[in-house]
Parts: structure tokens; sequence; C-alpha cells
């Protein structure tokens, strides 16, 4: 019975490893679209830069892709501003 307990646990563990791997290999190409797209979007839009756009080029979740900008805005001193419309943009500094 001992052994069985045993062989049960290493082998949830075992999985539970393989999940944390596969879920950090995800994020990780997530992270990869999301700056390709963002430095994309930053050199071709002279700085301005909504999430629409980000998730549209990134293909990422609206809510991971949010986090990244909000995060980058604020690493590189970013200000949010609106258009005409009412539409939210990041305006970054000059490259």
């Amino acid at each position: 019975m001992t052994l069985l307990v045993e062989r049960l646990l290493l082998l949830g563990l075992g999985g539970l490893l393989l999940l944390w791997l596969w879920q950090r290999q995800v994020w990780q190409r997530q992270k990869e679209k999301l700056e390709a797209a963002f430095y994309d979007l930053l050199e071709h839009q002279g700085g301005k830069i909504t999430l629409i756009q980000l998730v549209a080029k990134s293909r990422i979740d609206p809510e991971i892709a949010q986090s990244f900008l909000r995060e980058q805005a604020q690493f590189f001193g970013a200000v949010m501003e609106s258009d005409p419309h009412g539409h939210d943009y990041y305006q970054f500094p000059p490259i």
C-alpha cells in the first residue's frame, strides 16, 4: 500500500512539473509575441499605441496584452491620451 501511494505521489509531482514547464513555455511565447508587436507598433505608429492595435498584431488575449502595455507605459514613461473620438492610447516618447 505504501509503495503504491509513493508511486502515485511521484507520478502526480511529475505531472505537475510537466504542466508548469508547459505553462512557462506558453508564457514565454506570449511575451515574445507581445514584445515583437509592441516594438513594431512603437516604430511604425510614432509612439502612439492602442490596446486593440497590440492585441490585433500579437494575437494575444486582451487582458494579458493590457497588462503588458501598462508595464511598458510605466517603464518608458508613456502618457495615456484620448483622440477626438474618445479612444484611449498611450503616447510613448520618441525613439
